[in-house]
C-alpha cells in the first residue's frame, strides 16, 4: 500500500469527518446555516479524499455533483449517493448576508435543510468509509 498516498487520504477523511460531527452539532444548536455549509465542506472534503487515494492530482472546485460523478467514474457504487449534489446549494449562501433577498442566512435557512444537508453529508460519509482503503 502506498504510504503517501494513504496520508493525504486519512487527512481529508479525517477532517470530513470532524466537519460532519461539527454540522450535527450545529445542526443541534440550531444554527443552520452554518450547519449546512460544514455539511457540504464535509462531503466535498472525504469524496476529495477517495479521489486523491485514486491517483487524483489535482481536485480543483467545490461542486459535490461533480465530485460525486468523479468518484462515480471509477466506482458505480457512487450513483446511490448523487443525491448529494444537493448540498451545491449551500456552498455560498449560508455565508453571505446577501445571498437571501429578504433575510441573512442565519433567518433564511430552515432546520428542515439543515437536516437534509447533515443527512447528504452522512451518505457521502459514509460511503468513502465503505470503499475506504484496507491496510495490509
Amino acid at each position: 500500500m502506498d504510504r503517501a498516498k494513504l496520508f493525504i487520504y486519512r487527512r481529508w477523511l479525517q477532517q470530513g469527518q470532524r466537519d460532519l460531527n461539527a454540522a450535527e452539532v450545529l445542526r443541534r444548536n440550531d444554527v443552520y446555516e452554518w450547519a449546512t455549509f460544514l455539511a457540504h465542506q464535509a462531503a466535498e472534503r472525504v469524496l476529495k479524499a477517495y479521489l486523491y487515494y485514486h491517483d487524483e492530482t489535482s481536485v480543483i472546485g467545490h461542486s459535490i455533483r461533480s465530485l460525486v460523478h468523479k468518484c462515480g467514474a471509477r466506482d458505480a457504487a457512487f450513483e446511490a449517493i448523487h443525491d448529494a449534489g444537493k448540498l451545491d446549494d449551500f456552498y455560498a449562501a449560508p455565508r453571505f448576508p446577501d445571498s437571501f433577498a429578504e433575510e441573512v442566512p442565519a433567518y433564511a435557512v430552515t432546520p428542515e435543510q439543515a437536516e437534509v444537508a447533515v443527512k447528504l453529508a452522512r451518505k457521502a460519509v459514509d460511503m468513502v468509509n465503505k470503499l475506504a482503503p484496507r491496510e495490509g
